[in-house]
């Protein structure tokens, strides 16, 4: 790997603090991922695992958030090769983005060992997220959404069953701490063109039961966000903070073809290719938090509105826009708003991030 690339261990740890848990260990966190068209999915998931391996994360679950039958499987791989396949697995079983998928996820699922190659061999997403949330202590998960909304909003409508005598709500309420999510574009998406693609890309078709026209992305969006209880610390991380975040070159020629992270990459754009890091900077709020010397949190008192139609979203400040909000968004209860804020990067966090992203992807399996 080129010299002076890599952080040292040391630097890395004073760049991240562990935010703070209430149960005293490192943050436990269920990745909700769409891994299927850019490899930075991939890379999260290898950060985290990476992480782990330093003892400071617990990853308890990752669930798959489009139909993509190879979705699941794709993650599964990367479990393997870093020896958990003890990970819980869960995958949306809707039609919802079957179609869509990147390279790699054919190439990882046919070419490398893992105990799952598809969603038939995995609890329903909601399933897993009810089962693992039940069994942790009160307030002690963190969620990191790095795709669409599917889960969230599925598990939110969840009712009691088995795993818990709460319905989806009661239980977020009761057990997830924050929400580290990477979505939307701040403070407002309608400068573009296009809503980020979180909030209203992927498959056109509507969600089962939402009129005709609504992007399935959107109204799980729309609806994950006006029903997250108020308890829940949300953390936007958007299009223009992972857009700046650049890594994932360094990983092509510091592992050999036995690595199905640097294969992602590669079957992407090629070797040597810088990829943004969208996916990898939001796993990095997640398990360390939103630390000062690298963010501002911008907007609190303020509310995330996303367009259940088109998913485009805007910031607006909740405290003058009650009357407003809750015509545009009629399932909303604004007094129950989870807390919500968005990040934006101080100067040279980004080239700093990436370094740290490179080291984690570059470290050796434990």
């Amino acid at each position: 790997m080129p010299g002076g690339l890599l952080l040292a261990p040391w630097a890395l740890f004073l760049i991240l603090e562990v935010a703070g848990h209430d149960n005293g260990g490192p943050p436990s966190i269920i990745v909700d991922t769409d891994m299927s068209i850019d490899c930075d999915d991939v890379a999260a998931l290898c950060v985290a695992h990476s992480l782990m391996d330093e003892g400071k994360a617990n990853l308890l679950a990752v669930v798959h958030n489009t139909g993509l039958p190879e979705g699941i499987g794709a993650v599964s791989v990367i479990n393997h090769y870093y020896g958990r396949d003890d990970v819980e697995l869960g995958a949306f079983k809707g039609s919802f983005g079957e179609s869509i998928s990147g390279p790699y996820v054919q190439d990882l699922v046919s070419s490398y060992a893992s105990p799952v190659k598809n969603s038939s061999q995995v609890p329903d997403a909601v399933a897993t997220y009810r089962s693992v949330l039940s069994r942790q202590a009160n307030r002690s998960v963190t969620i990191v959404s790095i795709g669409f909304a599917t889960n969230l909003a599925a598990l939110l409508q969840s009712l009691p069953d088995q795993h818990s005598s709460l319905n989806g709500r009661q239980l977020v309420e009761a057990k997830v701490a924050r929400v580290a999510w990477m979505g939307g574009r701040y403070p407002s998406s309608y400068s573009s063109s296009q809503p980020e693609w979180n909030f209203g890309g992927g498959d056109p078709r509507p969600c089962a039961g939402s009129p005709k026209g609504y992007k399935c992305s959107s109204t799980a969006a729309n609806y994950t966000l006006t029903h997250l209880p108020g308890s829940v610390d949300v953390v936007f991380s958007g299009f223009e903070v992972g857009a700046a975040v650049l890594s994932g070159a360094a990983l092509t020629s510091c592992h050999d073809d036995t690595n199905p992270c640097r294969r992602a990459c590669i079957d992407e754009d090629g070797p040597g290719v810088q990829h943004r890091g969208w996916d990898q900077s939001t796993m990095l709020v997640g398990i360390f938090g939103a630390t000062q010397d690298l963010y501002l949190r911008r907007g609190l008192g303020g509310a995330n509105l996303v367009d259940p139609r088109t998913g485009h979203n805007r910031w607006e400040d909740r405290s003058n826009s009650t009357h407003r909000q809750k015509a545009r968004l009629p399932h909303a209860s604004y007094a129950d708003y989870s807390e919500q804020t968005y990040l934006s990067l101080k100067h040279d966090a980004a080239t700093r991030l990436g370094k740290t992203i490179d080291e984690l992807l570059c470290r050796s399996r434990t």
